[in-house]
């Protein structure tokens, strides 16, 4: 037994060596993530700049998944493309696979997979019936998955856990990083549910427990500043990398481009902001 609690702290330490070493290069420059539905998408993507892809289905909710021949096509527009970029998957909620073991093959070449927590509050077990669907996914995966785990900002519509318990929660589960997102596809954004001084804290909390942190939720030009200063790991958009900034709609490579420039100079100006404090 004596062994085993070794072997299994020696492991923890060096996934926290690990992530901590991809959470200090995170962010240094925020990753850009695009979400996307398509081969067409995902190689408009890869093309302005995308630095990490995600495949979900917008028109489904938050984390809405898409079709397995969907998800299927992306991996191999990545690997045809680009090899080197990370491509995540939204499954849907927890609650879409309830009792469920009939779980879908997920193709070769996904490096992280996500899952919602909506209306988990009231479930005193949510963390058991979290890693039951992440194993019937591991279980059906072609290749080994990295789990982000998934808090949503507007916490209250969402009827999902806090964010800090689904920190911990990632902390104890061998994840690789924690999402923040939001859940209700309204029009508010991710900086009208959390403030700036909560986020800094939350990643100062994520890298000491060797998690990324990534945010998302309608992202925008004038919220970069905040973003940046929070020092997140990744930043995720689709509405602000579709035209009319309606993330039903189509990617256009344009706003890709832009949004990575501008966040290009947001951390420039606190580059020299940091300078000048020094």
């Amino acid at each position: 037994m004596t062994g085993e609690l070794s072997a299994k702290r020696k492991n923890k330490q060096r996934r926290t060596a690990d992530s901590m070493t991809i959470a200090c290069r995170f962010t240094e420059c925020p990753r850009l993530l695009v979400s996307v539905r398509s081969r067409v998408e995902a190689e408009c993507a890869i093309n302005a700049g995308a630095e990490i892809l995600d495949v979900k289905e917008p028109s489904l909710g938050s984390l809405g998944m898409a079709s397995i021949d969907d998800i299927t096509e992306i991996a191999r527009a990545v690997e045809d493309v680009s090899g080197k970029i990370p491509l995540s998957v939204a499954l849907g909620e927890i609650s879409d696979w309830c009792q469920s073991s009939n779980f879908p093959e997920l193709p070769h070449g996904i490096t992280y997979a996500k899952l919602g927590m909506s209306g988990c509050v009231t479930q005193k077990n949510w963390q058991a019936e979290w890693m039951r669907v992440r194993c019937g996914f591991q279980h059906r995966s072609l290749s080994k998955l990295r789990w982000v785990a998934v808090a949503y900002a507007d916490v209250n519509r969402a009827r999902s856990p806090g964010i800090y318990d689904v920190l911990a929660a990632a902390a104890d589960t061998d994840c690789a990083g924690l999402l923040i997102d939001t859940f209700a596809k309204d029009g508010r954004r991710l900086n009208d549910e959390i403030d700036e001084t909560s986020l800094i804290e939350i990643a100062e909390a994520c890298h000491k427990a060797g998690l990324f942190l990534a945010l998302a939720g309608r992202l925008n030009y004038e919220s970069l500043p905040l973003l940046v200063n929070a020092n997140a790991d990744v930043l995720g958009i689709r509405s602000a990398a579709c035209q009319d900034t309606d993330r039903t709609s189509k990617i256009d490579p344009a706003r890709i481009a832009e949004f990575k420039n501008e966040m290009r100079r947001c951390l420039q100006a606190k580059r020299i902001e940091s300078d000048l404090t020094v």
